[in-house]
């Protein structure tokens, strides 16, 4: 026996262990993943294990055939079939390449055609050797649809693909050569001290380094779904931050709601009541002072119509015109001090710079301005207010000065006066607020951020010219 050579019941007994380990494998990842494919992996391997051992008793005949044996022929095509399936569900064929997965399907009808062809001949008594030569144009058949699918499956250009190519090309390489060493005598010698005398070896070879390729191929796809799940769970993740911000958000937005219809509009309506009730006592006896009662109520009430109108703005979207945006501005200011003795400085953006910013931008700096103006009027007691809002390099500012009494900038004080909400609306803008006062120097509070809002950062447009 030459040195390098190994006998055949040793070589088999060792490939034979190292399939049945694969089908438990199968076997076990199917009790985990509940897959289709594992089971079909695993059924795969047990067909092609016990058609080799079949193979082994034909070989003892002297006039061995390829194809002779009913049972071989029918566990060969039922593992074909389950390889074919297999080859689908792995790669996703009716997505990725609905050719190749119509070519596949036809070699499923091949395999059925013939066993049905078969099956039929050997009920009958065929000769031997015209069953084994359909067995063999059908063998490569396959082999020839097989190779026909790997060039389609390389320029699909997917990693698992490469572990398909390279276990396919190892099966049809065993299949060919095992078919070849049927018709070639000085080889088909089944001598059991030299392996390679057997046709099987080469077919059980292809067969091993196929089922590794798979194996590691299913690995590769675990792995990547599981990416894919962690990829989603992190994307949950981020959602349920994104929507507790803002649910923060619409508290804040409430709480203001609340605080404006209280203080402003609840104040007006009260003072419309009694004023009602006054014009309702007046209205007989005091018929000019009732007249000029029922002018104050109809001043009371388009005050509230212009609150309400504020409100509802600042919690629709923004309009993208700049007049709009300027004017809602300009209302603001003019409403809250037309009866202060306030001098009044509004510098606005021009209408070429507010259509770039974002309608959330716009809406929460709207809400930031009206919270300092309100804190202006009630605590500043100042004789001028300066308001600038500019954009410099996609950077909005907005500024807001007074002369008033100013205050002490610590963390009580701050808290005091309500500014606390007011940083927590420039961080969520990825921005920055400033305040710079002293007792009896004034008052200057900055708000500084971007013009879009981190979301849409990445979907930046060029601002009109």
């Amino acid at each position: 026996m030459p040195a390098w050579s190994v006998s055949y019941l040793t070589l088999r007994l060792f490939l034979d262990g190292m399939l049945v380990m694969m089908a438990l494998y199968g076997l076990l990842s199917y009790a985990q993943h509940r897959k289709e494919i594992y089971w079909q992996y695993a059924l795969y391997i047990v067909c092609m294990v016990i058609t080799f051992r079949i193979d082994d008793q034909s070989y003892t005949k002297a006039d061995y055939l390829p194809g002779v044996n009913y049972t071989v022929t029918l566990l060969e095509s039922l593992a074909f079939f389950l390889y074919i399936r297999f080859a689908i569900l792995l790669m996703d064929m009716p997505v990725n390449d609905p050719w190749s997965h119509r070519l596949l399907t036809g070699m499923i009808w091949l395999l059925a055609a013939h066993l049905l062809l078969d099956t039929e001949l050997w009920l009958v008594g065929t000769p031997a050797g015209i069953r084994s030569g359909l067995y063999v144009a059908d063998r490569t058949l396959l082999a020839v649809g097989a190779l026909l699918v790997v060039p389609r499956i390389i320029r699909l250009r997917q990693a698992v693909m490469v572990y398909f190519i390279i276990g396919s090309f190892c099966f049809v390489m065993g299949c060919l050569v095992a078919l070849g060493v049927n018709y070639v005598p000085q080889l088909f010698t089944k001598q059991l001290t030299n392996a390679l005398t057997f046709p099987v070896t080469y077919m059980e070879v292809g067969v091993v380094l196929e089922v590794l390729c798979f194996t590691m191929g299913m690995s590769l796809v675990n792995r990547q779904i599981e990416s894919e799940r962690l990829a989603v769970q992190a994307e949950l993740i981020r959602q349920l931050q994104e929507n507790q911000r803002r649910q923060q958000q619409l508290d804040r937005i409430r709480a203001d709601i609340a605080r404006d219809l209280h203080d402003d509009i609840g104040a007006d309506l009260s003072s419309i009541s009694m004023l009602s009730q006054a014009a309702e006592r007046q209205v007989h006896k005091q018929p000019d002072q009732a007249s000029a009662t029922m002018k104050l109520i109809g001043g009371s009430a388009r005050q509230v119509l212009k609150k309400m109108r504020q409100i509802v703005w600042s919690l629709t979207e923004t309009p993208a015109t700049s007049d709009v945006f300027a004017h809602r501005f300009s209302e603001v200011a003019h409403t809250l001090f037309e009866h202060q003795d306030v001098e009044l400085t509004l510098d606005l953006l021009p209408l070429s710079v507010s259509d770039i910013i974002s309608a959330d931008v716009k809406r929460e700096v709207f809400l930031v301005y009206k919270e300092l103006l309100h804190n202006a009027l009630r605590h500043a007691k100042a004789r001028t207010i300066d308001v600038k809002l500019a954009v410099t390099d996609g950077t909005l500012t907005l500024t807001i000065s007074d002369d008033g009494v100013g205050f002490v900038t610590d963390n009580q004080r701050l808290a005091g006066n309500g500014l606390t909400s007011l940083h927590q609306r420039a961080r969520d803008l990825n921005g920055t607020l400033v305040i710079r006062s002293a007792p009896g120097s004034g008052t200057s509070v900055t708000l500084s951020c971007p013009v879009l809002t981190p979301v849409q950062e990445g979907t930046r447009v060029t601002s009109p010219a």
